[in-house]
């Protein structure tokens, strides 16, 4: 019997000829995320939020042929998490150069993946929130899922919370560990989180209000 050799996924390397609407490779991301650490500006306590391709003028991929080349570009969003500032930054993949360093004032990017998992640990901390569970008879944290929403800017915020990178925490219990995450929310339960320090400003208890009885 002839044994056939298991291929894996094909890695294109930098530089070479692709389609100007090409997604970033991983060796791009790879490189645009090591020429963003390298400069100067970059903080220790900042985060990579997004990392694609700047996608290039529309007479540019017009005018594309098969096998010529084009200027590869990466679009970059930065958030130092002890100053709260978020950056846009673009990087010629070309040239392996920042091409523009811009600070985006009086916004916030996207809330993280690893936000998530941060958030959930910190409002579980809280002895507000924990105060809240015991109120509604939940007595395992572990069945407890915790999400954090975007809180919004409304233009009505207190002062207390203005330029803070805020998120409303909902939560769920499940029935048990292998139940729908989503089947039982804790209703009338809001943690405001300061996401950049990872801290529960305060808990918003609107009454016990029963979990649904059946598990999902």
């Amino acid at each position: 019997m002839t044994q056939t050799k298991k291929r894996g996924p094909k890695t294109r390397k930098r530089g070479a000829s692709v389609h100007p609407l090409e997604p970033l490779s991983k060796v791009e991301v790879a490189a645009a995320v090591a020429t963003v650490k390298a400069d100067p500006r970059m903080t220790g306590t900042s985060r990579f939020v997004t990392v694609v391709l700047n996608e290039p003028a529309k007479a540019i991929v017009l005018d594309y042929t098969p096998g010529s080349a084009a200027e590869r570009e990466a679009l970059v969003i930065l958030l130092d998490n002890a100053s709260g500032h978020c950056v846009e930054a673009l990087v010629s993949l070309t040239r392996s150069v920042i091409t523009s360093w811009r600070l985006l004032k009086g916004v916030q990017p996207a809330i993280m993946l690893d936000e998530f998992v941060e958030c959930e640990e910190a409002v579980k901390r809280s002895p507000e929130f924990l105060e809240a569970l015991r109120k509604r008879g939940v007595t395992d944290i572990d069945l407890v899922m915790v999400d954090p929403w975007s809180a919004g800017n409304y233009g009505v915020e207190p002062e207390e919370d203005r330029g803070k990178r805020l998120a409303r925490a909902l939560a769920w219990v499940r029935s048990d560990p292998t139940d729908n995450g989503y089947a039982r929310p804790l209703e009338g339960v809001v943690a405001v989180v300061d996401l950049n320090k990872m801290e529960v400003l305060r808990v918003e208890d609107h009454g016990v209000v029963p979990l649904p009885p059946e598990p999902a």
